[in-house]
């Protein structure tokens, strides 16, 4: 669903200039009148949902070469929702996978099938699912808390999914790229 943006529109280089330069979808039409909360996480309790996969511009890795104490893999995320006050998504969740040697039409593919089917794409949580604030950027550590998880795992591939909808300025992954070249910077992985 890409009524009001394109998903690309996520990676650009450049701080979201307005919601169109982001990503938003349209309301659903199955949205209830009246939204429950999970009394446990005290986020909506609501199935419904919009996603977008995005490749990385490179692929991270566990562990960074030559660094056998070095954590690797995704160390940071933030997701923008710079300039979406009233309309912003209640939540987001992050999964990843790992597929160098699949076509970017499978991975997609997989990530749209029910997670009860069998699939050659493994996919595994990256963010929990985490409340969203108003026009704000929402930054996320692998070293803060429990909120990235499989943050060392190799990731090529991950599907931003907002609940129930609404818009994102931004979405960015740091973390260190699979390299034989051994560099002591956190790098950006997302494709820029």
């Amino acid at each position: 669903n890409k009524h009001y943006g394109v998903p690309s529109n996520l990676i650009r280089t450049t701080l979201g200039v307005d919601m169109g330069d982001g990503w938003e979808t349209a309301r659903h039409p199955h949205r209830p009148a009246v939204i429950t909360k999970d009394p446990v996480t005290g986020l909506q309790d609501t199935p419904l949902m919009d996603w977008a996969v995005l490749k990385l511009g490179m692929v991270g890795v566990v562990e960074k070469v030559g660094h056998s104490d070095s954590k690797g893999g995704v160390e940071r995320i933030i997701i923008d929702t710079r300039h979406f006050k009233g309309n912003f998504p209640e939540s987001v969740s992050i999964d990843a996978c790992c597929c160098s040697n699949l076509s970017d039409d499978v991975v997609c593919a997989s990530a749209a099938a029910d997670n009860n089917c069998s699939s050659v794409v493994e996919w595994f949580p990256l963010l929990k699912r985490t409340a969203l604030s108003a026009d704000a950027e929402h930054e996320f550590l692998r070293d803060d808390g429990k909120m990235i998880v499989n943050g060392s795992r190799g990731v090529t591939h991950v599907r931003v999914s907002i609940y129930p909808d609404g818009g994102l300025s931004r979405v960015r992954i740091y973390g260190h790229p699979f390299s034989k070249k051994d560099s002591n910077e956190e790098r950006l992985i997302s494709h820029l």
